[in-house]
């Protein structure tokens, strides 16, 4: 009987002590994490603090002097005596009144000019060239000769201006010349013409009295005749 009693108390005492123990260590738990889950007084938790926002003072440059622009007069002008109007002469008419030539230009370094204008020959088929010499008023000069090479031929066919007459009648003045360089088709084709003088010097020499001209012909009918016209330039020369 006396020990049984004896067995009861020694189990009583282990397990007050592991109680104890079990105690402790949970208070250690909780002074060492008061917030731990099985803490029935946790401490109240603290708001979050946010920071204060403040402003960075910006650094600004010291003042500048700006100079003011002063007024410049400007220089007065001296003023200056006002001329005294002067009467303008008056032309006199003289009796009986006289006209006064009017001078005339002069196209160019040579004493001709010659033109072009294409058109159809005025008979048959045919391809080359045809023209007559006129003064600044439109006067046929007869005389003068012009010098026609043809494509494809060494010859140079030298015209005397106004020597045929049926040439004259054709082209309606008596000035006129022509040569044909194709007598049988229109051709195109590159014809040079140029003026020469009337008469040889003593030593048989002509100067040409005109730039040369190339005509071109375009083949076709309206295009088959080179027509030029070439006119004095200077008034008193012949």
């Amino acid at each position: 009987m006396k020990t049984g009693g004896s067995t009861v108390l020694n189990s009583l005492s282990i397990g007050l002590l592991a109680l104890t123990l079990v105690t402790l260590i949970g208070y250690l738990v909780i002074l060492i994490n008061p917030y731990i889950f099985f803490n029935p007084f946790p401490p109240p938790r603290r708001a979050a603090v946010s920071p204060t926002p403040f402003v960075l003072p910006t650094p600004s440059l010291p003042p500048t002097w700006t100079p003011t622009p002063t007024f410049t007069p400007l220089p007065t002008a001296t003023p200056r005596p006002t001329r005294t109007p002067t009467s303008t002469p008056t032309a006199t008419a003289t009796w009986p009144p006289t006209p006064t030539p009017t001078p005339r230009v002069t196209r160019a370094p040579y004493p001709f000019t010659c033109e072009v204008i294409y058109r159809r020959p005025e008979y048959d088929h045919w391809s080359g060239v045809a023209g007559h010499f006129q003064d600044l008023d439109g006067n046929p000069l007869p005389g003068y000769r012009v010098r026609v090479q043809c494509p494809g031929v060494p010859q140079i066919f030298d015209l005397v201006a106004g020597a045929d007459a049926r040439f004259n009648l054709i082209y309606g003045n008596e000035a006129a010349w022509e040569r044909s360089c194709d007598p049988t088709a229109y051709r195109m084709m590159q014809i040079q013409v140029q003026v020469w003088c009337k008469e040889p010097d003593a030593q048989g020499n002509c100067a040409p009295l005109s730039e040369p001209i190339t005509v071109e012909l375009g083949g076709y009918a309206s295009a088959s005749l080179g027509y030029v016209v070439c006119t004095l330039n200077w008034e008193n020369w012949r």
